[in-house]
């Protein structure tokens, strides 16, 4: 017990200065309106999940990967935000990303998939406008 209680001690100055690095708002603030915003997301807050070789490996659809976003886009870009929005299986809600703002999470949605249908979700969008 009392070894438990050293290595608690010892660890907790760590775990407060991670905690202090993590500025989510301030980020998103800094990155806002840039060219990259959608990707910068997407690093920051969704890599875990959907990178090409996710750390956590539950199946989400893989940054840029045709296979695994074709059926999904199919239903269409509001059904996307839809799973976004309110969590979608293992997905939290916003992704995990409580501080993004609407618009940022489908930046973050467009930069997620391959280019292919990146197109094709921009160009319905904009013939439904």
């Amino acid at each position: 017990m009392l070894k438990l209680g050293f290595i608690v001690v010892c660890f907790l100055p760590f775990t407060f200065a991670l905690a202090a690095n993590h500025h989510p708002q301030e980020f998103l603030q800094s990155i806002k309106g840039t060219k990259d915003e959608g990707a910068q997301i997407v690093k920051h807050f969704c890599s875990s999940c959907h990178a090409e070789k996710p750390l956590i490996p539950l199946g989400a659809p893989r940054v840029g990967n045709e296979n695994d976003w074709t059926p999904r886009v199919k239903n269409g870009i509001k059904s996307l935000f839809k799973h976004t929005e309110e969590g979608f299986n293992a997905m939290p809600a916003r992704g995990g990303c409580f501080e993004c703002s609407d618009e940022q999470l489908v930046l973050a949605l467009i930069a997620m998939l391959p280019e292919p249908l990146k197109k094709e979700v921009l160009s319905d969008e904009k013939d439904k406008k």
